[in-house]
């Protein structure tokens, strides 16, 4: 009896792949997974470049070859939450590299998916293969595959929903400003994951958390993206679209600062540090950005990877100043152990609060 390893060999070769100069050479950098409030187990496989795959669906398990070769620093066996999925495993295979995806219950070929999603510059989003597979046995959450499902799914327009006229306030003190927080990722969505396994998504939600009752405490007003682990748009949304709902959340409460939250990331995990993002649509962005970054890394010792212009989405498409700040590195050892820590999660909190509040105190004039 040929091993699911053979199998798997003498699946892509029977199938083969069409690909193209463009493929060659293409890594994976990073596997995430999760379960939506849909009730969707969704993997994705963050890729170096455009690349393709092919999943053949057997009685025990879903098998899928990807072409790229595994980055050496990306774990290749998880064990999962799911009622259909149990592990997430992933075997390199020179240039390729094959995922099994063991089943508890057997899947119909209605019951998953399997696409690709361009490279997004504006959201810092890379080339991706996305697994979507329906987590329950009470019928399919999908139409039977065509072979158009392999394709980038419809990338529908996205309308922003911008006032005609900015309604912010700057200056005059914290008290009775509305502060919008946006706790980056969540859902199926888990952001950057750490070496211990630690999720950007549950850090940035418990941070803003925090931060929300620091800013109640200083008499503000705070309205969030999200306060629990979900998609804020919903299940299959373009990121163009999940971003669009963050900002039109901001939009919708007039707010006076929108803060959104996140983790920073790299492939050298000796980099480390903290940075704060801003987009100079407003005279004031790079005043909140300063002023937050300043009290960051006046209260921590971790390095100052100062204040930074770029047009990530929320920054750029809400009317109001906008910052984006980057806490710490989840892929740098240490700084992913002060991550999992109550304290350093009140202190980060706190710290962004005082930055905000000083923020209003010294901002001033005409708009």
């Amino acid at each position: 009896m040929l091993s699911r390893f053979m199998f798997f060999l003498i699946f892509i070769f029977s199938f083969g792949f069409n690909v193209s100069a463009e493929a060659a050479g293409t890594e994976i950098t990073a596997l995430h997974w999760g379960v939506s409030k849909e009730n969707v187990f969704r993997v994705v496989l963050d890729c170096t470049g455009p690349t393709e795959a092919r999943a053949v669906l057997k009685e025990d398990a879903l098998l899928v070859a990807v072409e790229g070769a595994l980055k050496p620093y990306v774990s290749k066996d998880y064990k999962v939450k799911s009622d259909t999925v149990s592990r997430v495993a992933l075997q390199p295979e020179g240039a390729k590299t094959m995922l099994e995806l063991p089943l508890a219950r057997k899947l119909e070929s209605g019951d998953y998916k399997v696409f690709v999603l361009k490279k997004d510059p504006v959201t810092k989003r890379p080339d991706r293969i996305v697994i979507d597979i329906a987590n329950s046995n009470k019928g399919s959450l999908f139409d039977p595959l065509k072979p158009s499902d392999k394709l980038t799914p419809p990338q529908l327009p996205v309308k922003p929903k911008l006032p005609v006229k900015p309604t912010f306030k700057v200056g005059g003190g914290i008290k009775g400003k509305m502060i919008t927080l946006d706790p980056g990722h969540g859902g199926v969505d888990p952001g950057a994951i750490g070496k211990k396994g630690t999720k950007e998504k549950d850090v940035t939600l418990e941070v803003a958390k925090k931060l929300r009752e620091y800013l109640l405490k200083k008499d503000a007003k705070v309205s969030m993206t999200r306060s629990s682990d979900k998609d804020v748009f919903g299940l299959n949304a373009t990121d163009a679209e999940e971003l669009q709902a963050r900002v039109d959340i901001a939009e919708d409460n007039k707010a006076d600062l929108f803060v959104s939250i996140h983790c920073n990331a790299s492939a050298k995990r000796e980099v480390g540090g903290i940075s704060t993002y801003f987009f100079p649509k407003t005279r004031y962005d790079g005043e909140a950005a300063a002023a937050i970054q300043r009290v960051l890394t006046n209260k921590f010792g971790l390095d100052d990877l100062g204040v930074r212009q770029a047009a990530f989405y929320v920054n750029k498409r809400s009317s109001m100043p906008t910052i984006l700040v980057e806490i710490a590195f989840i892929s740098n050892e240490k700084e992913e152990r002060l991550m999992r820590s109550n304290w350093f999660r009140s202190k980060m909190a706190q710290a962004i609060a005082d930055g905000i509040e000083e923020y209003f105190e010294k901002t001033g004039g005409e708009r």
